[in-house]
């Protein structure tokens, strides 16, 4: 008849078998099954009262054998004992919260857990994307970490009968668990928070702060052209969020990036490489129909340029006509 043991008991059976591995097989396997038996009948939380713990158990059952041995081998060592009592609790937890069923899911989900709770401590847009954290303000770095995160996390798990993995993984649970109760304990700041500090915006703005998406040229007889732009330190001028850029250098040549507001699709060089400050750029901005629509360059008027006052009473004003209502 097969008996179906608790892993607390199971964890008992196996250190009574650990200790009596110089036995025969033959006479080993008989204790095993009488002891088997008997840990059927009691119940968890007398095991230990009943037989003592696993080591005076072996103790005792050499004694009445007969089985002589020296003192160095009938009394157990430090890392015997602690090795043991760590056995009995990990039973005992796994068999109260079910840990062996939840396990798995937790070695998939600790790398990004830690990545996820780096990105949302120390950078204020690490959920913009969620579930993929943005580390620097950049999801693709944010995803390859948590890529490799998780690949560590598999290996070391796959390792526990190494003791050096087996330790890395222990460690790895460790800090990730301290990400989970630090993410948790830090709230995200409310928009009060936000807006009460001066924020660093890296894009061009206007004069009355709202953001310069892009740039037209013009020659004095009013023909559109293309023009490089870097600021005073020879910088490439730059009007979209640092991240459109950095993201965009990754995509197919003359594919557009879609980067919530609208879409961009940059000019690139001889190595296929974008070129941010080529004005204007090629924007598409969403319409009120949820379309992306290419951004029609403004409707403008150009002041005369030169001495003699023009003929016309009403001169054309230079003026802006935005491209969507």
């Amino acid at each position: 008849m097969s008996i179906t043991l608790s892993p607390s008991k199971a964890a008992y059976l196996a250190r009574v078998a650990e200790g009596l591995a110089d036995l025969a097989a033959e006479d080993r396997e008989e204790v095993m099954q009488d002891l088997e038996a008997h840990l059927a009948e009691l119940g968890d939380e007398e095991v230990e009262t009943i037989l003592g713990s696993p080591e005076a158990f072996v103790a005792e059952f050499r004694q009445s054998a007969g089985l002589v041995e020296s003192e160095a081998e009938a009394q157990p060592g430090h890392i015997d004992i602690a090795r043991a009592r760590l056995d009995h609790w990990s039973a005992r937890l796994g068999e109260l919260t079910r840990w062996p069923t939840i396990r798995p899911v937790w070695v998939w989900t600790r790398g990004w857990l830690l990545v996820s709770a780096w990105s949302v401590l120390y950078d204020i847009e690490g959920i913009r994307r969620f579930p993929i954290p943005s580390i620097g303000g950049s999801s693709l770095t944010g995803l390859a970490l948590v890529v490799s995160a998780t690949t560590l996390s598999l290996w070391l798990d796959a390792g526990a009968e190494q003791t050096a993995r087996s330790i890395g993984s222990v460690v790895l649970s460790v800090v990730g668990g301290f990400g989970l109760v630090g993410t948790l304990l830090n709230p995200l700041p409310t928009y009060d928070e936000i807006y009460a500090e001066p924020i660093y915006i890296d894009r061009l703005t206007g004069a009355n702060g709202n953001p310069v998406d892009n740039i037209y040229a013009y020659d004095l007889d009013g023909n559109p052209v293309e023009v490089l732009l870097f600021d005073g330190e020879g910088r490439a001028l730059q009007t979209l969020p640092s991240w459109v850029y950095e993201d965009a250098e990754y995509l197919p040549v003359d594919a557009p990036y879609d980067y919530g507001e609208g879409a961009v699709t940059f000019a690139r060089d001889q190595f296929g490489r974008i070129i941010p400050n080529l004005y204007p750029l090629q924007l598409s901005r969403y319409d009120e129909f949820g379309s992306l629509r290419q951004v029609p360059p403004p409707s403008l008027g150009f002041p005369s340029v030169g001495d003699e006052a023009p003929d016309d009473e009403n001169p054309v004003p230079t003026t802006t006509t935005p491209p969507f209502g």
